[in-house]
């Protein structure tokens, strides 16, 4: 795109009167856009739309002919703000959460960090003391339920979709987590990392099948057919 500014820096009248449909001596942002598109200009609408305001140096939402020559005449071999506009189109990545790695797009910030220590059990299993699938995290009391459940795949590497969390190894309707609540939601304020609040946790799920092809199959390997 700059090569293509700076191969046409000297039709900078020319294209200011082409893309000046109204004749007022300024160009709107549209007028712009559509002037360059009708040159085929190597950039897409988002691009052109950086650069048109890049050129309105003075923010007023149109682009006059001095913005408009200037920003076409800059040397290719200049630096920092004497350059002009260079298109640079970035994608902001995604941050996680430090504590419950949920992806955000901003960090979360809390004025005053709260922490909470959980006790994560299987239901199937929850009286075994020594059972694999029964762990502890410490976690902000910010995080959401959803966040609870992706720490449960990373830890057990469990496939499914039907994992479900509660505050009692009764299963009751009443105390099944709501994914989109967090902690504090349900009452657990937290407290310093040194000294978390602790919470039992108790999570069950049912392993979806149903692509499996041995279980599907209407026989069995070394029966014989009839």
């Amino acid at each position: 795109m700059n090569r293509w500014l700076n191969a046409n820096k000297m039709r900078a009248e020319e294209l200011f009167r082409k893309f000046d449909t109204n004749q007022d001596g300024i160009l709107t942002y549209d007028e712009f856009k559509a002037g360059m598109f009708d040159l085929n200009a190597p950039c897409n609408s988002i691009e052109v739309h950086v650069l048109a305001v890049q050129l309105d140096k003075d923010k007023n939402n149109t682009i006059d002919y001095l913005e408009f020559s200037k920003g076409l005449s800059f040397p290719e071999n200049l630096v920092g703000e004497e350059a002009g506009p260079v298109l640079r189109i970035t994608k902001e990545e995604i941050q996680s959460c430090p504590c419950c790695k949920v992806g955000l797009w901003k960090p979360y910030i809390e004025p005053s960090m709260r922490y909470v220590r959980v006790l994560f059990k299987m239901l199937t299993f929850e009286s075994l003391r020594s059972y694999p699938g029964h762990f502890t995290r410490v976690v902000h009391s910010h995080i959401h339920v959803y966040g609870l459940v992706s720490l449960i795949r990373e830890e057990t590497d469990v496939a499914t979709t039907r994992l479900r969390l509660f505050l009692n190894k009764s299963k009751d309707a009443v105390d099944l987590l709501d994914p989109d609540r967090t902690l504090e939601d349900y009452g657990f304020r937290g407290g310093t990392r040194d000294s978390p609040d602790d919470v039992l946790i108790y999570y069950d799920f049912k392993t979806e099948v149903n692509d499996c092809p041995l279980i599907n199959s209407d026989y069995y390997p070394g029966e014989k057919n009839s």
